[in-house]
């Protein structure tokens, strides 16, 4: 039986816990079959026996990028309404598990939170209050993670087998290296707003023009270099330009 619309929205809820049983062995397994639970009971609500065992099944070891967990979530789901077997479904999991953590970590950790924390920083240097600054920073950040979330679940119920495919013409690559660059931007001009609160360099740093140099030093900085050491550049470049 195919899955509704309240089965996705439950799945999509249990996802948010994939991570709550992990442990060395089988990893965010039980995980994935709990989210997976709602989906496949819909898809064998006319067999309990096939139920228990697919959630067995998927409950092996497994691991990926939490965030991207739903697009397997819903590949296997496809994979199981289609009525694959289950050698296919076992090959088809461990293939998913470095493609999604690689390309998770990419984009939630390398690009989207670094962004929205340097961010933020800069609002709250400028004047921002903490608390907006901090509720603005966790609406922001959580809004685009759910959104990542629900278009995975979409995008593996969708694409199935051809997942990877989908998952390569997804501009989720271009994301990252839009979000990197531009933190990078970021961070230049927050280590000049901070260098110019310290005594001596004056509170207005963007008079100079000193804060825009520094910021477009940062898309010039080689995309190799660490966030440490580029936010050590930058510093003292701005030290310099003030």
């Amino acid at each position: 039986m195919r899955p509704r619309r309240r089965d996705f929205a439950r799945a999509i809820l249990r996802s948010f816990s994939i991570q709550g049983s992990w442990n060395d062995r089988t990893m965010t397994g039980p995980g994935l079959a709990h989210a997976l639970a709602p989906l496949l009971a819909r898809i064998h609500a006319d067999d309990p026996a096939a139920f228990r065992q697919a959630v067995q099944r998927h409950s092996l070891a497994f691991n990926a990028h939490p965030y991207l967990a739903p697009v397997a979530i819903g590949a296997l789901a496809r994979l199981e309404f289609d009525g694959d077997d289950a050698d296919t479904l076992s090959r088809f999991r461990s293939a998913l598990r470095a493609p999604l953590g690689a390309l998770g970590d990419g984009v939630a950790w390398a690009g989207w939170r670094p962004f929205c924390t340097s961010a933020a920083a800069i609002g709250f240097v400028l004047g921002l209050d903490a608390l907006f600054t901090a509720g603005a920073f966790l609406v922001v950040y959580n809004a685009g993670h759910l959104a990542l979330r629900i278009w995975g679940l979409r995008c593996g119920w969708r694409s199935g087998r051809a997942v990877a495919s989908a998952l390569k013409r997804a501009p989720l690559r271009r994301m990252e290296r839009a979000l990197v660059l531009t933190n990078q931007v970021l961070i230049g001009a927050l280590a000049t707003l901070l260098i110019g609160q310290l005594p001596g360099t004056g509170h207005v740093p963007w008079r100079d023009g000193g804060a825009v140099i520094v910021a477009l030093m940062g898309y010039l900085v080689p995309r190799h270099i660490s966030a440490v050491a580029m936010a050590s550049l930058l510093a003292a470049c701005a030290v310099w330009l003030l």
